[in-house]
């Protein structure tokens, strides 16, 4: 009995060493395919990741943009830079005033004598300037506001004193009008020629609206004259 118990344990004994050599076998197989497992992942991975776009909010890069011509750039700026000055020259440019219709040729003094017979009606005359005033200006009966006209005074035929009597009222023109240059360099004495409409006759007197404002003659200057003179007695003499 004891020798059969001792044959048995040596059967199991073998039998054990038998299964932990297979059970070592079998995790060494296994360890083995696990590693070669991992690797071809990594090759697979790492060679997926070289082919496809890299992530993250990168974007591949886009086609090139067909190339403009030398120089477009600069064309299109010196256009722009054309069209600006075109434009600032056409805002510029004064805007022809429309021509006066039955415009009649009148002196001061009929002006004067008769306003109602010229009430409504274009008329044109010349006379000396004399100086600007605001004589014709916010008067209710015959309105025109300071702020948008200016007013002037002419001479009197042959003489120094003023024609008060008739009133001169002319929109003030915007900066860029070429006749704020014939307003500054009008000078007393200075023969101008004034055609507009007579819009009323307040007072008994003729307030015109001036259309038209045109310098016929410079005034005398005194020294030049005085020169003239005595230029001439040297030649006499």
């Amino acid at each position: 009995m004891k020798v059969m118990i001792e044959i048995k344990d040596q059967e199991i004994s073998s039998t054990n060493s038998k299964n932990s050599q297979i059970s070592k076998r079998r995790l060494i197989a296994f360890a083995v395919a696990a590693s070669l497992s991992l690797t071809v992942v990594g090759f697979v991975s790492t060679q997926q990741s070289v082919a496809a776009p890299k992530a993250s909010g990168t974007s591949t890069k886009p086609a090139k943009d067909k190339k403009e011509p030398a120089g477009a750039d600069k064309d299109s700026k010196d256009k722009d830079a054309k069209d600006k000055d075109g434009k600032e020259k056409a805002e510029a440019a004064p805007v022809p005033e429309p021509p006066l219709e039955n415009v009649q040729n009148v002196t001061t003094q009929q002006l004067v004598d008769e306003p109602n017979k010229y009430l409504h009606k274009n008329v044109k005359f010349t006379a000396p300037f004399h100086a600007y005033s605001s004589l014709a200006l916010d008067y209710k009966p015959a309105m025109r506001a300071s702020k948008s006209y200016l007013s002037f005074l002419i001479l009197r035929p042959n003489s120094k004193v003023p024609f008060s009597e008739i009133k001169l009222a002319m929109p003030i023109p915007k900066d860029k009008d070429p006749k704020n240059k014939l307003l500054q360099d009008l000078k007393d004495g200075d023969t101008i020629e004034v055609a507009g409409t007579v819009f009323a006759t307040a007072l008994d007197e003729p307030w015109v609206d001036v259309k038209q404002l045109v310098k016929i003659a410079s005034a005398p200057d005194p020294k030049k004259d005085k020169e003239k003179d005595s230029a001439k007695h040297e030649d006499t003499k």
